[in-house]
């Protein structure tokens, strides 16, 4: 994700957003993030099932092992698992899909909220919150932004911002699928003259 996030990316997403807010009234925000929870408990359970493993091993292996052995190998099993699962397919892979998802919306919404995304005067912001781990997008309009386009269009969005997942260089098919965004939001809420820029394009936050 450190990669994505170069000076020449976030140069072009600043870029992008700026293209769509000068066609349209919407305030899109776009945050990135290297995932949306910690899994603390996942790295555990593979420490530990590793550690185990590797105790059994040296008790019931017809080889002899020393009490060093014995003593020694459970840590270093533990410590190979606990790092192991720190890796990002790992983790994928040993988290249920709904777990992964409900941990992007929760990132999202609070994001949103702390963000102050709601505070636009026409209730027209959108957060697009992309989640490199759990490789999701999140898309969470505004209610007026929401009620102005047609739920399926809003259904089509999600599906096409997820795809840019299914690419090598999702942090590229990103921007891709921003720009595209720029011709459906300007049919819905064209931009007007009294339009203005009421929110930081890309947000850091700490929460």
């Amino acid at each position: 994700m450190k990669k994505a996030l170069t000076n020449e990316f976030k140069t072009k997403l600043w870029q992008t957003i700026k293209a769509i807010e000068k066609t349209s009234q919407i305030e899109v925000v776009v945050i990135v993030r290297n995932r949306s929870a910690d899994y603390h408990d996942v790295s555990l359970t593979w420490g530990i099932i590793s550690a185990f493993t590797s105790f059994a091993y040296v008790i019931f292996a017809p080889e002899f092992y020393t009490d060093w052995a014995v003593f020694c190998l459970p840590i270093i099993a533990f410590s190979g698992g606990y790092a192991v699962a720190h890796i990002h397919p790992v983790i994928r892979f040993s988290v249920k899909k709904s777990r992964l998802l409900k941990n992007v919306e929760i990132m999202a919404r609070a994001l949103f909220q702390k963000g102050g995304v709601q505070h636009t005067q026409a209730k027209i912001g959108l957060l697009i919150y992309c989640s490199w781990l759990e490789k999701t997008v999140y898309l969470l309009p505004d209610k007026g932004l929401e009620m102005a386009l047609p739920q399926s269009e809003w259904q089509e969005l999600r599906t096409e911002f997820q795809r840019i997942f299914n690419h090598r260089q999702p942090n590229i098919r990103l921007l891709e699928q921003l720009a595209k965004t720029q011709l459906i939001f300007n049919h819905y809420l064209p931009a007007s003259a009294k339009s203005m820029n009421e929110l930081p394009d890309i947000m850091e936050i700490d929460l």
